[in-house]
């Protein structure tokens, strides 16, 4: 009967310190809850351990159209984090966004184990963050064929078609501010989608609430294509990429020439509704590139064109880079991933899908570039450009940015046009900021072509920016570390608001109601607590049973031998109980107290050799269980992915290369 409890109370233990929390959200939801990664409760603490949906939402079900999606809650709802969406999106075109969840934004980085590490510079908290696979055929979304997509005006409606099912699966949400966020090609995407966010809130009637769209943040944004390329040239130049020396100057410089010529139709036409040829197309211009990395190029090697400072092997050029890329593939292929992310759809992932990206070739969409003016307008747009790129450089965006009229003016409207601002963030300079009528440039210092890859936590603090969550000066922008918020009446000394008003990492460990134990933890709790009850439950049994033989014994007198009961014991329990009646007798020799005794039984310390002693067990069985690193995962078979005919060509292909300088399915493009 003691057993029986004592099991039951073990039971209802191990659930409540080894259960995941009951999820209590709607049946929709339930179907796309993440509960389970290779790593997720060995390496990530539990108090940092995020909310997570995942799957492939139906668009249009009669093509298979379904966008798949990753989103991420902090647990540690806050004032700040807890109203806002941020919809993040990688380029291409037809490159994945798990670049972003894994390699950038997301809370998670996958490591050589092929398992999730925490990202201490998620933007998770600073909002719920969906990272979206789009258009279809990109990642894990799909569509069958001859459903792919050709133009921007296209991604716009099927995105808010995305947004509609999205938010009927999370309807508390509906409200909340959004934020769309991206790099590269998603400088395209991007403000297609906000412009059709906004006409989709003029077009509404009744009772029909509008989406509180409130900011747009582009990362090294390819936006005016051929304005951007034409800058290739004398950035490397300022940069000590190319010299005059060179033999291919001029051949290069000529070209350069030729570039020029096509952007100074293109401003003529400027104002013109109807699309041209010389806009949409970039390849004159794009060329510039290939020619500088060509030129460059010694001994095998050639300039990383996503990070100046690196080098990789020619004529990949920047196309094996990240280097932890080789450890997300293999990741996101495993079956047990998929399964883990809710995929219907198997389907091998690749970085970037060559079909979605050779199909989409926007011949009939002018440029993002003409739609920024009226998203300011409404709503704030954010540029941020790492100053290690030379894809989609500084230089590229600056250009772009005097020449375009917003607000009554052109550029910064500023009387120096070398005016800038410096950016402090934890009492840093990390770059420097140009802004003026909802329009803001930032030059991030220190980082490439995926700035969040490269300074994760300074990055999110980007998201301050738009939100107004900074302190101004004349010449300086201030944001702070994670948890600080500007209070309505600022300090008058922004040096004395910087170093009193934002909380040390300690301080804020301190305030935290929130648990610190992770899953690990749990199982070390669960343990003590079996171990605790085992010893009892030993102790109950031998004084329960004990007495009765060893009193036949000690008064043989008073015991009937005919019907003496067989008890077999251990030496050390017969001298333990000897010692507790021992002790029972005034004037006994001095014992060891109850819980003293209770040890020792436990561990067989005190005990004389003569009367036997417990002898611990043997730890050999107890042996670190994880993988070796060089096992490798087991071979997905074609059989189980639903994808093209062609999906090895498009396994071939995929690789980074655009169809214009940015598509990754020719020789250069961003990510």
């Amino acid at each position: 009967m003691l057993f029986q409890y004592l099991l039951s109370l073990i039971i209802t233990s191990a659930i409540t310190l080894a259960a995941p929390p009951k999820f209590e959200g709607s049946d929709l939801q339930r179907q796309y809850l993440v509960t389970n990664l290779p790593g997720l409760y060995e390496n990530i603490p539990e108090d940092k351990m995020p909310l997570m949906f995942a799957g492939q939402l139906p668009l249009y079900p009669e093509n298979n159209t379904n966008y798949f999606f990753w989103k991420f809650s902090d647990n540690k709802r806050t004032e700040i984090n807890h109203n806002r969406t941020i919809f993040w999106f990688n380029g291409g075109p037809g490159c994945s966004s798990m670049d972003g969840a894994l390699l950038e934004a997301g809370p998670f980085r996958i490591n050589k184990n092929e398992k999730v590490v925490y990202n201490e510079g998620s933007w998770h908290h600073a909002g719920d963050v969906v990272f979206v696979d789009q258009p279809p055929g990109t990642g894990f979304s799909t569509a069958d064929r001859g459903h792919y997509l050709h133009e921007l005006y296209q991604v716009r409606d099927y995105f808010l078609e995305f947004m509609k099912k999205f938010f009927e699966m999370f309807p508390d949400e509906a409200q909340n501010e959004i934020y769309l966020a991206g790099e590269s090609y998603a400088g395209q995407y991007i403000p297609y989608i906000a412009d059709g966010i906004l006409t989709h809130n003029e077009k509404l009637t009744g009772d029909e609430k509008p989406y509180d769209l409130r900011a747009v943040m582009i990362g090294n944004g390819w936006i005016s294509p051929n304005e951007q390329s034409l800058s290739y040239f004398p950035w490397s130049y300022e940069n000590g990429l190319i010299a005059t020396t060179n033999p291919r100057w001029s051949s290069i410089l000529v070209k350069v020439e030729k570039c020029q010529e096509i952007i100074d139709k293109i401003d003529t036409t400027w104002n013109d509704t109807e699309v041209h040829d010389y806009e949409v197309s970039s390849t004159v211009c794009d060329s510039i590139l290939n020619d500088i990395l060509q030129a460059t190029s010694e001994n095998g090697k050639c300039i990383n064109m996503y990070d100046f400072t690196l080098r990789d092997t020619y004529p990949s050029c920047g196309m094996n880079w990240p280097k932890e890329l080789k450890y997300v593939t293999p990741f996101l292929g495993k079956e047990e991933v998929m399964h883990d992310l809710n995929l219907k759809i198997l389907r091998k992932w690749h970085e970037c899908t060559g079909r979605a990206g050779s199909e989409f070739t926007a011949r009939n969409s002018v440029p993002a570039v003409h739609l920024l003016p009226r998203l300011t307008e409404k709503i704030q747009v954010l540029l941020f450009n790492g100053d290690r790129d030379i894809i989609c450089n500084t230089m590229g965006t600056l250009s772009f940015l005097k020449k375009l009229e917003w607000g009554g003016q052109k550029g910064f409207g500023s009387k120096d046009p070398e005016e800038k601002f410096d950016w402090v963030y934890d009492d840093q300079s990390r770059g420097y900021i140009k802004s003026a009528r909802n329009m803001t440039f930032v030059n991030v210092y220190n980082s490439s072509h995926m700035v969040p890859y490269d300074v994760p936590e300074v990055s999110r603090s980007l998201i301050d920016l738009v939100t107004g969550n900074y302190e101004k000066n004349e010449t300086t922008y201030i944001t702070y570390p994670l948890g600080f918020k500007r209070e309505a009446d600022k300090p008058t000394n922004v040096t004395e608001a910087a170093a009193t008003s934002s909380p040390t990492t300690t301080e804020a460990a301190e305030d935290s109601d929130e648990p610190t134990t992770n899953r690990i933890t749990r199982i070390i709790q669960l343990l003590v607590i079996l171990v605790i009850l085992w010893g009892l439950f030993v102790l109950y049994s031998s004084y329960r049973s004990r007495p009765s033989s060893i009193i036949k014994k000690r008064n043989v007198s008073n015991s009937n031998n005919g019907n003496k009961k067989k008890n077999v014991q251990w030496a050390d329990q017969l001298h333990s109980f000897e010692d507790y009646l021992q002790d029972s007798i005034p004037g006994g020799t001095s014992k060891p107290g109850f819980l003293t005794r209770t040890f020792n039984r436990l561990t067989g310390a005190g005990a004389s050799d003569s009367k036997g002693k417990y002898v611990p067990a043997s730890s050999e069985y107890i042996d670190d269980i994880e993988l070796a690193e060089g096992i490798s995962d087991a071979h997905i078979d074609d059989d189980f992915i639903i994808g093209d005919e062609d999906e090895e060509e498009e396994e071939e292909s995929s690789r980074k290369s655009p169809e214009s300088g940015l598509n990754k399915t020719s020789n250069n493009e961003p990510k």
